[in-house]
């Protein structure tokens, strides 16, 4: 028996050891199986051994990295990433390629965690519940850049009072992956008219690396066969629907409504998260791991560990990325899990409205710094 005195010095030590264990140990055996799964057979970092990596060889040879016969329906791979994409990860070409794929996973831990860091995010339980999510752990299996993305977002949203830095962030995460558009629209909800400019030029920029090589309007055309083709496997409402049987036209006009409600939303919310959404919803392709990009919002909203960073692990065990991933019950769980997270952080900006939404006069009032050193 245990004596009644000692009853709440057990209780503390044995949810030390469960907070440790759930949030310590439990990530760092995920990541292990990951990496051990990831190597044997191997590639580790799939789409950039298959995809970025030899891009990135034959731009920095001079050499046309895009397929002159493009089918992305014969499984081969799809050599059609934005150029900044494969120039981003260039320097990792001077190493082996298996070599690169293990660094390329782990740089994306890296992304992650800084991401996190960046938004005020000090809880060390919350990275361990982040690093248990099937979308952060998965991504050193594929290597989307996804962590990439995050950490652009982060610094957006750090940068959100300085706007040609939050416009050029904004722009870099838009040429890395063209479907962040919507955060284009945020930044010009917020009347920073210069930074959004900046932004949309940066991004349009981009695509003239296309020119040397391809024609821009044949590029395009690429990217919207790729989108057309992988659309009714993806993680999206349009992809729900589409498995569920419902036919096209329906399906798009559906997507295309709520795109536009979020839109709006962003809009006249003037809302960072709501933009993020609306670049899933409105995204032909979404895999599994793309969805970590709402951490970096959810990080602002629930700085402490509270149940909602648990909510995504109900997504555990459906398919990452590729043909065949559309099962109703995993895109459905995937859409529930991650528009709670969504509300929860549109709803912690009603209520807590951030330092972006104050007038320029008032950003220096002694209130309103304290305001912000609060919310951070």
């Amino acid at each position: 028996m245990v004596s009644n005195a000692y009853r709440p010095t057990l209780r503390i030590a044995l949810e030390r050891v469960g907070t440790a264990v759930a949030f310590g140990v439990a990530p760092v055996c995920a990541f292990a199986l990951m990496l051990s799964v990831g190597l044997d057979p191997g590639p580790l970092s799939h789409d950039f051994h298959y995809e970025l990596y030899p891009e990135a060889a034959a731009l920095l040879d001079g050499r046309n990295p895009f397929p002159d016969d493009f089918d992305p329906a014969n499984l081969q791979p799809n050599l059609i990433w934005p150029p900044v994409a494969a120039l981003l990860v260039s320097p990792l070409t001077a190493l082996p390629i298996a070599t690169a794929d293990v660094v390329m996973a782990f740089l994306g831990l890296v992304c992650f965690g800084l991401a996190l860091w960046l938004v005020g995010l000090r809880d060390w339980r919350v990275y361990g519940a982040f690093a248990l999510w099937p979308q952060a752990v998965g991504e050193m299996r594929v290597s989307h850049l996804t962590p990439v993305l995050a950490l652009l977002l982060a610094l957006a949203w750090r940068d959100r009072d300085r706007e040609l830095r939050a416009g050029l962030t904004i722009g870099l995460a838009i040429a890395l992956k063209f479907f962040l558009w919507p955060l284009a629209v945020w930044l010009a909800s917020e009347r920073r008219l210069r930074g959004t400019a900046l932004a949309v030029g940066t991004a349009l920029a981009s695509l003239l690396l296309v020119a040397p090589f391809m024609p821009l309007g044949t590029y395009v055309r690429m990217l919207m066969e790729l989108g057309r083709t992988f659309d009714q496997d993806a993680y999206t409402v349009f992809g729900l629907l589409a498995q569920l049987g419902a036919p096209d036209a329906p399906a798009r006009g559906v997507t295309f409504a709520l795109v536009a409600l979020l839109l709006a939303a962003t809009w006249r919310l003037r809302s960072f998260p709501l933009a993020i959404a609306a670049a899933l919803v409105c995204s032909p392709i979404v895999w599994l791991d793309y969805y970590a990009l709402l951490a970096v919002p959810l990080a602002v909203a629930r700085p402490r560990l509270s149940p909602v960073w648990l909510v995504p692990l109900i997504t555990w065990g459906a398919a990452g990325s590729g043909f065949g991933i559309g099962d109703p019950v995993d895109s459905a769980r995937v859409l529930v899990a991650f528009g709670v997270v969504t509300a929860v952080c549109a709803l912690a900006e009603r209520d807590r409205p951030p330092a972006w939404r104050m007038e320029p006069d008032a950003r220096t009032s002694p209130q309103a710094t304290s305001g912000t050193a609060e919310a951070a």
